[in-house]
């Protein structure tokens, strides 16, 4: 069986530690294989990392895991999100509209609140600024399968998501 894949995409530019959402997937779980989708996302532009998301899925294999980390609202309490797509994938996100294309395209099996696993990767940051790291942790543990999906957080009501 070919180790778990994670795809990365952001509004972060190459220069701004993308390579750190890789190492912090490496550090949960050196065999997981780790692509980057963009991080040329216009800044903060939600529709647009939106489109994107839902356009590119099907482009890779069944049970990818991607990362988007566009968020006009970075550092609030926003909650962190772990999707599961009809069709199969999985997203981490931040529950911002960033999936509503996705949803439309691909529809949403289960969404859970990933709180707990945010907080634990946040105690342990000691920069305190995130750049998607975060989401990069809670990606790995899922992909890993050292967090299953169902154990990852509380349920969440599709109905109750943030939408473009």
């Amino acid at each position: 069986m070919s180790p778990a894949t994670i795809v990365l995409m952001s509004d972060f530019g190459e220069c701004n530690g993308t390579v750190s959402m890789v190492g912090v997937v490496k550090s949960v779980d050196p065999t997981l294989s780790v692509y980057t989708l963009t991080h040329e996302v216009p800044r903060f532009d939600v529709k647009t990392a939106s489109r994107l998301l839902s356009d590119q899925l099907s482009s890779w294999p069944k049970g990818t895991v991607f990362v988007c980390a566009v968020d006009p609202a970075v550092g609030t309490r926003q909650r962190v999100l772990a999707v599961e797509t009809c069709d199969g994938y999985g997203i981490v996100a931040p529950d911002n509209g960033c999936i509503t294309d996705v949803e439309r395209a691909h529809g949403l099996a289960a969404v859970r609140d990933l709180h707990e696993l945010h907080t634990a990767y946040a105690a342990s940051e000691q920069s305190g600024l995130y750049h998607g790291r975060n989401l990069a942790y809670c990606a790995a543990q899922l992909a890993s399968g050292k967090t299953p999906f169902l154990d990852a957080g509380e349920s969440i009501l599709i109905e109750e998501l943030v939408r473009i």
